[in-house]
């Protein structure tokens, strides 16, 4: 839900933008992908940390005088996970919405309807496709993510993925790492099956 409340309004804009400029926001988009993912990750560590480049920041124009505990809470772990996965939901989102005939809403204007109203009848259920597409993407890794609560997450911010970790590796409870991973695979297929049906009944031609 973070990263369609955010990559939406990215992606219209993209959309909406000058042809020739979308190239340079597209790979302003997938910038982060030329670098690491644990490099990513750990540059997070450092900017929610104690003495990190936000607390440092906040205390210094005296909003606070001393550090927030922002590292290894469930604040930081979707902090880190809505910017990793955001591309994810922008991308999809942005190939739905430039193919939109955007002359629909200059047609529900001359009709009367207001901006927010346009909006939300005519340009969000043509963006469907994309929104459950930027779900599935996002969705399917976050499920098993493992790196991000391991580094940005505290003891009980405990995923499925670290679990199925710690049965295996420390506690040696391979029976019940194997249940967690068929858990695990069965939160992934069930919306990977509804997706598929979607897209195949959307691509039937109706008569």
């Amino acid at each position: 839900m973070l990263c369609l409340l955010i990559g939406y309004p990215f992606a219209y804009f993209i959309a909406r933008s000058k042809p020739s400029v979308r190239p340079a926001l597209l790979m302003m988009v997938m910038l982060p992908f030329w670098t690491s993912f644990l490099l990513r990750v750990y540059a997070w560590k450092g900017i929610l940390a104690d003495q990190g480049v936000i607390n440092q920041l906040l205390m210094a124009v005296g909003l606070t005088s001393e550090p927030i505990q922002m590292l290894y809470t469930n604040v930081s772990m979707l902090v880190g996970m809505t910017y990793v996965y955001l591309p994810f939901m922008i991308l999809p989102l942005y190939a739905n919405l430039v193919k939109m005939d955007f002359r629909l809403l200059e047609a529900a204007y001359d009709l009367g309807t207001s901006p927010f109203k346009a909006f939300w009848l005519v340009t969000v259920p043509l963006s469907k496709a994309g929104i459950v597409a930027g779900f599935m993407l996002v969705f399917i890794p976050s499920v098993g993510e493992f790196v991000i609560p391991s580094l940005l997450g505290g003891p009980e911010n405990i995923m499925i993925g670290r679990v199925v970790w710690d049965e295996m590796f420390t506690s040696n409870n391979w029976p019940r790492a194997s249940a967690l991973a068929v858990v695990m695979i069965g939160l992934i297929v069930v919306p990977l099956a509804l997706y598929y049906r979607y897209t195949g009944e959307a691509a039937e031609p109706k008569h």
